[in-house]
């Protein structure tokens, strides 16, 4: 079992850099130098090679010019110049405590190790540190992940795949991922490691947030100051978080809307000329970037922690979720109703016996340790995946329409079942209100009119003949 010692950030890549030959000299200018050199561009339209030549040849301080360009700009709230630095990072052994929340933001773009794919080994899980240094803690701790793998082994014996069998297993499996991302949107998590927040953000976290930190001073050290010296009581653009205390907002809708166990909408924005445009304009990417303004639809949504993660990466969503702490109290009072079960663990009577055991197991592990003092945001690694929460999310029409967007994608009989539940939701309450809109929406395979993954499926045969031959001809 790993701790959070163990937790490795890797950088990559980064950009931008560039070398440049100036009266003979060769010059190495990393991001700081560079950046705002192409900030002062903006001012006086010449070539990089000129304007750092101009800065020579007058015997200014490149170096000291870049730090005054950073300042300058970033104290005035402008982000250009930070969304110019991007790095591509590696996070290595890391909880999905921790990458529920690192792939939230949404520009920037996540590969993920999947639990889908890949089967967990007995050992691939991480221990807060402050339950790993306190024997009886971790007695239990282990015993509740133990139990947890245990359950998830036995089940995919008897027959149930790895995306299923994972809902038994807590938020401490280990991961790792891939990030790509520009400094704008690390900012957040640089920011929280600074803040005393352990009480619900995870201590993981925060050290994620320091080493990525780390990472960005030694490649742009001036640019990164001149950010952090940038106050803001809203320092970034907003991304869900489940790792806050109640979310008074979010729990009245919740509560307004009676907990419910389907996908509900909340408010349907359709502009009627939009309905009678749509088809013509989606023939034409110019013109159908119109409709994205005009057609807005809002949803309530009931996910497990398991599909909220992957829900959480589709990035043209925005997205609010309720504190995961919430869920958990809800899930301690009435575990079945707050629990999602995946359908083919629903179908044996002695699979479900033994999931919702496990499960049962885990809660009053996860209640002992808060009885006991622990904090929440390391009680919460023994929360597991199958934990019903519930997000708010936006769906505009290239998400609604496009063979790219929310709806076609998972509505694919590749896409994961909850999504798939959710998105097939989605379309039939649009239909029910704006038929003419509703037809539009799909498959990707109905929209593209083929299909494009490795091997097809009968959905296609609901809109269009289609046979071997032609799938190979797409192919």
């Amino acid at each position: 079992m790993f701790t959070s010692r163990d937790v490795e950030v890797k950088l990559l890549s980064y950009g931008p850099r560039t070398k440049l030959k100036i009266d003979d000299r060769d010059f190495q200018v990393e991001p700081d130098l560079l950046i705002a050199l192409e900030g002062i561009g903006t001012f006086r339209g010449v070539t990089l090679e000129e304007r750092l030549q101009d800065f020579l040849r007058v015997g200014k301080d490149p170096e000291k010019m870049a730090f005054k360009m950073h300042q300058e700009s970033t104290r005035r709230g402008h982000a250009s110049l930070t969304t110019s630095l991007t790095l591509q990072l590696e996070v290595n052994i890391c909880s999905r405590v921790a990458s529920m929340l690192l792939v939230s933001p949404p520009f920037a773009s996540y590969l993920q190790e999947s639990q889908r794919r890949k089967r967990l080994q007995p050992n691939d899980f991480i221990i807060p540190e402050r339950i790993a240094s306190n024997q009886a803690l971790r007695r239990e701790f282990e015993k509740a992940v133990k139990s947890s793998y245990e359950t998830y082994s036995w089940i995919i014996e008897k027959g149930v795949e790895l995306e299923d069998a994972r809902y038994v297993l807590p938020l401490s499996s280990k991961t790792s991922l891939f990030i790509a991302s520009n400094l704008e949107s690390l900012i957040g998590f640089i920011l929280k490691s600074h803040e005393n927040l352990a009480e619900y953000y995870p201590e993981e976290l925060a050290l994620i947030g320091r080493l990525i930190e780390e990472k960005v001073s030694s490649i742009a050290p001036m640019l990164l100051k001149a950010r952090m010296d940038f106050k803001a009581p809203l320092p970034t653009y907003p991304y869900a978080n489940p790792y806050k205390p109640r979310d008074p907002l979010m729990e009245s809708i919740i509560a307004d809307a009676n907990y419910p166990d389907k996908p509900m909408l909340l408010d349907l924005s359709v502009h009627p000329r939009a309905v009678k445009y749509a088809e013509s304009l989606l023939s034409d990417p110019s013109m159908a970037a119109s409709l994205n303004l005009f057609i807005h639809a809002l949803f309530l949504e009931p996910l497990s922690l398991a599909a909220y993660h992957q829900s959480i990466r589709h990035r043209t969503v925005p997205t609010a979720v309720e504190s995961i702490y919430s869920a958990a109290e809800r899930a301690l009072k009435n575990p079945r109703r707050n629990l999602i079960t995946p359908p083919k663990i629903k179908s044996s009577e002695s699979i479900m016996r033994r999931f919702y055991d496990t499960i049962h197991a885990m809660l009053e592990s996860y209640q002992r340790f808060l009885d006991e003092g622990v904090r929440p945001s390391d009680a919460v690694y023994l929360l597991p995946q199958a934990l019903k929460v519930y997000v708010a999310r936006m769906y505009n029409a290239f998400n609604l329409l496009w063979p790219q967007g929310y709806v076609a994608t998972r509505t694919c009989s590749y896409a994961q079942w909850e999504e798939r539940e959710v998105a097939y939701e989605i379309w039939r309450r649009i239909r029910e209100k704006y038929p003419d809109l509703g037809e539009l929406m799909g498959e990707k395979c109905k929209i593209l009119g083929y299909c494009p993954e490795r091997k097809w499926c009968p959905i296609i045969l609901k809109y269009r003949e289609y046979d071997d031959e032609e799938h190979k001809r797409h192919q």
